[in-house]
């Protein structure tokens, strides 16, 4: 008995259970790294959407020489823009890709040139560079002979490029998402430094004292 009461003695260790102000923390904690962790998958996401964008879509140009339709996108940085289009009514269509400027020129009926241009065609591939980061217009409007009748048109588009509004929205929530860890991160700290360096995980009991230094076990009892 002496013998193997020893041995139990032995493997006692002292223990501390967690208290309620530390298990608020570490669930304040725990839904901070959440949070931050929704925030940057998502500000990821955006960020590797703006790289590019494809559509698709059929839209017409009402009857009368004054009418068109147009396509207005942005680019921060170089890109490109293809595509295909036809008119399916049977009529043609003058095709142009505008810088902002040129598409201001347009509207008033000046002529200040184009990045790219199709007079009178009813199908055809568009194929592009986009010099630098600013504003662009695809415009279609009626081609000759063909102002006085209603025109649809279908587009097939892809956009290389930087789209700024999503790429801005994506480091935005990218960086939300680091600070509110990092804030996770720094309260954890403080609450350790307070806590003397320990911080418990569960709320079951330790199986080692607070302290580096362990307490000498307990004398097992007097064999006779």
């Amino acid at each position: 008995m002496g013998e193997s009461g020893l041995r139990a003695w032995r493997t006692h260790r002292a223990g501390r259970r967690v208290d309620r102000g530390s298990l608020t923390f570490l669930k304040a904690f725990r839904v901070l790294l959440i949070i931050g962790g929704v925030l940057g998958l998502a500000g990821i996401s955006l960020v590797a959407s703006s790289f590019g964008s494809s559509a698709s879509s059929t839209t017409s140009i009402p009857a009368g020489s004054i009418w068109y339709m147009y396509y207005e996108f942005d680019v921060l940085g170089p890109g490109s823009l293809r595509g295909d289009y036809q008119e399916t009514t049977g009529g043609a269509l003058d095709l142009y890709v505008l810088t902002e400027a040129q598409y201001q020129s347009y509207r008033t009926g000046t002529n200040m040139g184009s990045l790219w241009s199709l007079g009178s065609s009813n199908a055809g591939t568009i194929d592009v560079v986009l010099p630098g980061s600013g504003k662009y217009f695809l415009v279609a409007d009626h081609g000759t002979s063909y102002e006085g009748v209603r025109q649809v048109v279908r587009f097939s588009l892809h956009l290389a490029g930087i789209n700024p509004t999503t790429f801005a929205a994506g480091i935005g929530l990218l960086g939300a998402g680091v600070v509110v860890a990092a804030l996770g991160v720094l309260k954890r700290r403080r609450f350790a430094i307070r806590a003397g360096g320990h911080v418990p995980l569960t709320n079951a009991p330790t199986t080692d004292p607070p302290s580096s230094n362990r307490p000498d076990p307990p004398q097992p009892p007097m064999t006779p």
